[in-house]
């Protein structure tokens, strides 16, 4: 099979494996150019198959030399299809990680599920016992109801009015215009239940339940606080109520688990990256390109990996950790300087005609490609590639 790109609606259908091979790589060196600190040493990550979940398993793993545990939903390749980014990347993360010379799991099933749960509570009693750390690092666009057997879907919308904006076209790599309607109730309940607190809580529950959680346990979950411009489609947003219900889950978790185990429950706001959901909110992917910008001739721009790496080396687990009124975890600091951000929206305002010739919007481009391993250099992609010569009996991957 020859593979390139196939992208539907900005939907990568496929990625190419020799191609997220080198992304591991690349994120694998990184972290080993990174300080290495004491930290935990058995972790359950939900959703590390990607983003800030990707990254904080191997920052950790390298940094604190830390045993892992990753629960992802992705597709596995077949005669027709390549398999998702997602499924390639704990692929290749496992095999990077069988030089660091710890134990290191992957389940691919779905993390929503009592059955899943309970799989992995299994493999922790077999494999490590107990856990320092619970990341809740989990991007679904749906979650089944299990009391009425009903799929509910998220939906990314503003409240209150429609919306319009801008976003990359990622196949023809010019702008285009988005149009967003704006949310009845129902989008915003659903929201809520797909990405809001409710099955990290769950998760917390069944691992006290099971007893396989470590004293002083911490546990984690990543928002997007972001700059006032993008407030329409994000914080006052369907996105944001469910944003909203997480933060409130983490409070309500850090009281038992500050009782019960002398832990805490954690909410960190990261900085603007680029996601597969970035393309599909108005106006974030022109946003990120002059951010990235500014950051860069400030000299304060960080990879998603050097930013997990900082926010646990100097956040989490050293003694340089800033919070804001909501109890939430700064690490965005940088993006929100009031330089940075003034920059930025006056290079958002000048770049509406060009906006395509500036760096950051090639970078933002460049890395969309990257995360589904397209576009690298040292990538043969004019070679046939077989799918059914790989084999993944030589590492930790259960598909459940």
């Amino acid at each position: 099979m020859i593979i390139r790109p196939s992208i539907r609606s900005n939907v990568f259908l496929n990625a190419h494996p020799k191609g997220i091979q080198t992304y591991i790589q690349t994120l694998f060196n990184e972290a080993t150019s990174l300080e290495k600190f004491n930290g935990p040493k058995n972790i359950l990550i939900i959703g590390g198959s990607s983003g800030y979940g990707l990254a904080s398993r191997v920052a950790l793993s390298v940094a604190t030399n830390a045993n892992t545990i990753n629960v992802s939903f992705e597709s596995a390749p077949s005669d027709k299809r390549t398999g998702t980014a997602g499924f390639w990347n704990n692929v290749y993360f496992l095999e990077e990680a069988k030089k660091l010379g710890t134990t290191h799991i992957d389940i691919v099933a779905d993390a929503f599920s009592d059955k899943t749960k309970q799989e992995v509570i299994n493999v922790i009693k077999r494999e490590f016992g107990k856990v320092d750390l619970v990341i809740y690092s989990l991007a679904a666009g749906a979650r089944p109801n299990p009391e009425t057997g009903d799929l509910i879907r998220s939906a990314l919308k503003p409240i209150g009015e429609p919306l319009d904006g801008d976003t990359i076209d990622i196949a023809t790599k010019t702008l285009k215009s988005l149009h967003m309607d704006a949310a009845t109730e129902e989008d915003i309940k659903n929201t809520v239940y797909v990405m809001g607190g409710s099955d990290w809580e769950s998760w917390l529950h069944h691992l006290d339940q099971a007893d396989v959680l470590n004293q002083g346990i911490k546990t984690i979950s990543y928002t997007y606080v972001g700059s006032g411009s993008m407030d329409k489609i994000y914080r006052a947003g369907t996105i944001g109520k469910a944003k909203d219900d997480l933060e409130a889950t983490s409070l309500r978790m850090h009281s038992w688990l500050k009782d019960k185990y002398q832990g805490e429950s954690l909410i960190s706001s990261s900085k603007a990256v680029v996601t597969k959901a970035s393309v599909f909110i108005p106006g974030i992917t022109s946003y990120i390109a002059c951010l990235f910008d500014v950051m860069k001739e400030k000299g304060v721009h960080e990879t998603t990996l050097q930013h997990k790496h900082r926010l646990f080396k100097d956040m989490v687990y050293g003694e340089l950790r800033r919070v804001d009124a909501l109890h939430r975890i700064r690490i965005d600091h940088y993006e929100m300087q009031e330089d940075v951000q003034k920059e930025t929206l006056l290079k958002l305002e000048q770049s509406k005609d060009h906006l395509l010739e500036l760096q950051g919007t090639k970078d933002f481009i460049d890395e969309f490609y990257h995360i589904h391993g397209f576009d690298y250099d040292n990538v043969n992609y004019d070679e046939d590639i077989d799918l059914n010569a790989y084999s993944f009996d030589h590492i930790e991957l259960s598909i459940l």
